[in-house]
């Protein structure tokens, strides 16, 4: 990782000018080492991930009750960046539900008589609402499996089921355990075991997937890291994250990750591109906004896209706009804008992108906490926000 830094110092001086002659140590001390070096050792990550993880591909193989993705925060948006792909790939009901939601009402996502796969995602394992869910499915949903993709060994996901044979663990380990307060690497690492749940369903598919994600990521980072530093910097109090698809939960995730960083002080909101025009386009009308915008690689999608952008230009809403995606149209990027190449997309489709768009997003909400004076590490300063959510009293059923 510190090769890679060091890489990327020399093409960016926003890097250069966080870790030449700045020991990781005073970095930590800083309150952005752990952030900076967990954003961009993902890359990394996928690799290893690829050739390490064993793709759960469920082709032909998925439960009659279909699968319900779930977890609290980041982890849930995980399931809305997973939830329509994986539906199109194996043919039966994938839903994307929040532990916080699961508790209180089971019965709306898990149908009696058909036994379900209950996907949790979490990056400690220790939530309370997460372990509360699986102790509730457990119980009132006996037939039902559990698939616990998490990244600590120790937390209570890990550790407090090995017995059960109904469920089973994905631990991807602490090298994407993130230490920060914001969820980065463990992010994008937990997406793409769930992307292996169905498109692609052999471990050497799955490498190539992961290694293709890899490249696009380090693309990203070598080449547009700079200028997003900058964009990250511009005088802005909104910003408004844009995705169809899978890429609307990597939206959701991106605005976080901005909301997070900057303690609330720049007011953020993530919609669809259509949706847009339905009331919350409203947003753009005061303010100063940064648009950032997924676009799609696919053509019928991308065309709407491409038409919301256009209007959003006539009627001069969007103080600046950021463009991404695989294959940017030249249309697509006005002057003023900054677009963001994702490579081309030969071996990865639409549904993929969301690891590469939230590395975007991260970036952005970095480079924002520093403009703000903020630690990348802890921005909660307060403690309004924590790293993992305190106990709370769990209620009988």
């Amino acid at each position: 990782m510190d090769a890679f830094l060091t890489d990327l110092a020399s093409g960016s001086p926003a890097i250069a000018e966080l870790t030449r002659d700045v020991p990781l140590v005073e970095q930590v001390a800083r309150g952005y080492g752990h952030t900076l070096g967990e954003v961009c050792r993902q890359p990394a990550a996928w690799r290893r991930l690829g050739r390490a993880v064993e793709p759960r591909g469920a082709r032909g193989h998925a439960p009659a009750g279909g699968y319900v993705l779930t977890g609290s925060g980041s982890s849930h948006f995980l399931g809305a960046a997973l939830a329509p792909a994986l539906q199109s790939s194996l043919g039966v009901c994938v839903r994307s539900a929040a532990c916080g939601e699961l508790l209180l009402a089971p019965e709306a996502f898990i149908a009696a008589g058909q036994p379900s796969t209950i996907v949790s995602f979490g990056r400690s394992g220790d939530s309370p609402e997460s372990i509360a869910v699986v102790d509730l499915v457990l119980g009132q949903y006996p037939d039902c499996r559990h698939l616990i993709v998490t990244c600590n060994p120790d937390g209570q996901l890990a550790t407090g089921y090995t017995t059960d044979e109904r469920v089973d663990t994905i631990l991807l380990g602490r090298e994407v355990d993130d230490q920060s307060l914001v969820m980065t690497s463990s992010f994008t690492s937990m997406w793409l075991a769930g992307r292996g749940l169905a498109a692609w369903a052999d471990a050497a598919a799955f490498a190539r997937a992961a290694g293709a994600l890899a490249d696009a990521g380090q693309m990203v980072l070598e080449t547009r890291l700079q200028a997003l530093a900058e964009a990250g910097r511009q005088p802005f109090d909104r910003a408004v994250y844009l995705g169809s698809g899978a890429r609307f939960g990597a939206a959701r995730e991106a605005e976080l990750k901005m909301l997070e960083m900057c303690a609330g002080r720049v007011v953020t909101r993530a919609e669809t591109f259509l949706g847009l025009r339905h009331g919350p386009m409203a947003c753009l009308a005061e303010g100063r906004t940064l648009v950032v915008a997924f676009l799609s690689s696919e053509p019928r999608r991308r065309a709407y896209e491409m038409d919301l952008l256009a209007e959003l230009r006539r009627k001069d809403l969007g103080q600046r706009f950021v463009v991404c995606g695989p294959e940017l149209p030249s249309e697509a990027v006005s002057e003023s804008d900054l677009g963001v190449e994702y490579g081309l997309g030969t071996v990865l489709g639409d549904d993929d992108w969301p690891a590469v768009d939230v590395l975007v997003g991260q970036v952005l909400g970095f480079f924002r906490c520093l403009h703000e004076r903020l630690r990348p590490d802890a921005p909660s300063a307060d403690g309004v926000i924590t790293r993992v959510v305190p106990s709370f009293p769990i209620h009988p059923v």
